[in-house]
C-alpha cells in the first residue's frame, strides 16, 4: 500500500478531527483551519492509511516534509507507520524529515522510533497565553498595553470596534494590501501569506473562524481573524494593523480576545518565524507556556546539502545531525 497525498478541501474538517480526537494537540499548524487556510497550491496535502493520518508540506518545489503521523489511537503500530511516511519520501527521492514534531508524538518518537534523531525548531514554537492576561491586561506587566489602547482612544474619539464578516472582505484585503507595502523587504513573504488570508477571509463561516475590526472615522484600520486549537484553547490566525497609528495592535488583540475567548483557558498566537520584532512583540504579552516543537532526522545522516536546507525552514530548524 502506497500513500496518496491529495490537497486538504473545505469539507475535510471531519477527517482531520477524527484523528485528533484522542490526542491533546496544542500544534496551531495542525488544526484545520490553519491546514486548509495555508494549504494552497498544494503547499499542504493529506494522505490516509497505516491508521493514520498524514500531513504533507511542499517547502519547495520538489522537496517534501511530513508532519509526524496521527494515529487514529493508542493501538496502532507507530513505527511502522512512521517507516510507512520514511519508504513515501525516500521513493520520492526527499530527505526523510518529519517536521513540526509536539506532544504527544516527541514521546512516540522516542518510544518507538529509537532511529530518528529529534532536534529542537525553536522558532516554530507557538506562543501560549493565558486568555484571561490578554482579555483583562491586568497588572504592572501590561501597564503600557492599557495606557496605548487608553491614548488611541483618546487621540480617536470616533474610535469603534466590529465584529467582521465574509461581507467585509475588500475592507480586510485592503487593509492587509497596505501593511504589505508598509512592511515589504522585512522578511513577510516566506509564505504566501496573502493567499491564506485570502481563503480565510472567504470562508470565515464555513471554517467557524470570527473576525473582528477596528474603524476610525468609519475606515478599517485594523482586522484580526481567530479560532480554536481545541476545547480549551483559542487560535489567532491573522492579525493586521496599518502604521502609523499607535495602539492599534494591543486594542485589536485586547478587543478581539474579550468577545471571543472569555470561555478558554488558553490564547495560542502561533510562533515567531526566527523574526526579531515578531518575537519581541509576542514576548511582551508574557506567554504562559510555549508549544514546543522539533524536526526528526535518521541519525547519522546529514540534510543539509539538499535543497530542503536549514536557511530554507524557519531559519536553522532542520539541522546537520552527523
Amino acid at each position: 500500500m502506497q500513500l496518496e497525498f491529495r490537497d486538504v478541501t473545505i469539507n475535510d474538517r471531519s477527517i482531520i478531527e477524527k484523528y485528533k480526537k484522542n490526542w491533546c494537540i496544542e500544534n496551531a499548524e495542525m488544526t484545520f483551519e490553519h491546514l486548509y487556510t495555508w494549504g494552497g497550491n498544494s503547499f499542504a496535502q493529506i494522505a490516509e492509511g497505516f491508521g493514520c493520518l498524514y500531513i504533507k508540506l511542499m517547502y519547495t518545489k520538489d522537496r517534501a516534509l511530513l508532519m509526524p503521523p496521527i494515529p487514529l489511537d493508542e493501538t496502532v503500530d507507530y513505527h511502522t507507520a512512521v517507516i510507512k511516511a520514511k519508504e513515501y519520501l525516500e521513493n520520492k527521492n526527499n530527505p526523510v524529515v518529519f517536521y513540526s514534531i509536539c506532544e504527544p508524538f516527541v514521546d512516540m518518537f522516542k518510544k518507538y522510533c529509537p532511529e530518528f534523531e529529534l532536534t529542537l525548531m525553536r522558532d516554530a514554537w507557538d506562543y501560549i497565553y493565558n486568555s484571561s492576561d490578554l482579555i483583562t491586561l491586568k497588572g504592572k506587566k501590561y501597564h503600557a498595553k492599557r495606557n496605548f489602547i487608553n491614548r488611541l482612544k483618546l487621540n480617536y474619539p470616533n474610535f469603534e470596534y466590529r465584529e467582521i464578516t465574509e461581507a467585509d472582505y475588500d475592507l480586510c484585503i485592503g487593509v492587509y494590501d497596505q501593511w504589505h507595502k508598509e512592511h515589504e523587504g522585512k522578511d513577510i513573504d516566506q509564505y504566501d501569506e496573502r493567499g491564506a488570508v485570502v481563503r480565510a477571509l472567504k470562508n470565515l463561516s464555513e471554517l467557524k473562524l470570527k473576525g473582528g475590526a477596528i474603524f476610525i472615522d468609519n475606515k478599517m484600520v485594523a482586522f484580526t481573524i481567530g479560532g480554536y486549537v481545541n476545547s480549551y484553547m483559542g487560535h489567532i490566525h491573522v492579525e493586521k494593523a496599518i502604521d502609523g497609528i499607535d495602539g492599534l495592535y494591543p486594542a485589536i488583540n485586547q478587543l478581539f480576545a474579550s468577545q471571543n475567548y472569555t470561555d478558554t483557558l488558553f490564547i495560542n498566537r502561533e510562533d515567531d518565524m526566527g523574526l526579531e520584532g515578531l518575537r519581541k512583540a509576542k514576548e511582551s504579552y508574557y506567554p504562559v507556556k510555549m508549544t514546543e516543537k522539533y524536526n526528526a532526522v535518521l541519525k547519522n545522516t546529514c540534510v543539509c546539502k539538499t535543497t530542503i536546507c536549514a536557511s530554507n525552514i524557519n531559519n536553522n530548524n532542520i539541522l546537520c545531525v552527523k
